[in-house]
């Protein structure tokens, strides 16, 4: 890959897309997960190694059941914009920004809170794979604009992205939902207490949304 074609993987996972074609884009202009050999966030520590842990966030209300069941629904982004996780090397800085956006509602909205966190290495991610069409996810160093536009974009954030079957291919809808399928039996299970997490840094967070913080009404809730 030339340092032309390492721009291109950078602007192609610019995080700046608004039309949820991401995933499908990347896998055209480099299928096979090509670009992640190269750093395409800005100011990121480098190329997610395979031995990196990687978080989930499970907001609730939305990604969970009544019975506290990670949903199917919950990882829907993985093959549209991005699935976002932060890296185990995030400062409590990082987290804090990311999970501060996450919990950023309209005032006509209820409170949202962490409900948990999805721990996975990166290379069990990377080696899930169908034998007609190779490994179904890419990881990516991808920094993403924040909810306000003026707050500096957090360099530990990665996202997951879905390889997509291109189109017209024979029940490309099946296979995509069966991809999915293959992320979720790797990662439901692999929860991670809240209250246990570098000392609380999120549930003070989640004690603050229920309060009524995070709430900007001139700024569209995810």
């Amino acid at each position: 890959m030339t340092i032309d074609n390492c721009s291109a993987c950078k602007a192609a996972l610019s995080g700046l897309a608004s039309d949820k074609k991401q995933a499908e884009r990347v896998e055209q202009l480099f299928p096979g997960c090509a670009c992640e050999k190269y750093s395409v966030g800005a100011g990121s520590p480098g190329p997610v190694l395979g031995e990196e842990i990687i978080y989930r966030m499970v907001i609730s209300p939305g990604d969970i059941d009544d019975e506290g069941n990670l949903l199917m629904e919950a990882l829907k982004d993985v093959k549209l914009d991005g699935l976002s996780v932060f890296r185990e090397s995030a400062t409590d800085e990082d987290i804090v920004a990311l999970v501060t956006d996450r919990l950023t509602r309209r005032a006509s909205h209820e409170p949202r809170v962490v409900q948990a966190l999805i721990m996975v290495k990166t290379e069990s991610v990377r080696e899930l794979s169908k034998e007609d069409h190779g490994r179904l996810f890419c990881v990516y160093d991808e920094t993403v604009p924040r909810k306000k536009p003026t707050d500096t974009p957090v360099a530990t954030h990665v996202t997951i992205l879905q390889r997509l079957q291109q189109e017209g291919t024979p029940n490309r809808r099946g296979l995509i939902k069966a991809g999915q399928k293959a992320l979720y039996d790797e990662i439901h299970h692999q929860r991670v207490a809240i209250a246990t997490f570098r000392d609380g840094l999120i549930e003070a967070l989640n004690e603050r949304s229920l309060a009524g913080d995070f709430v900007l009404q001139e700024i569209e809730a995810a």
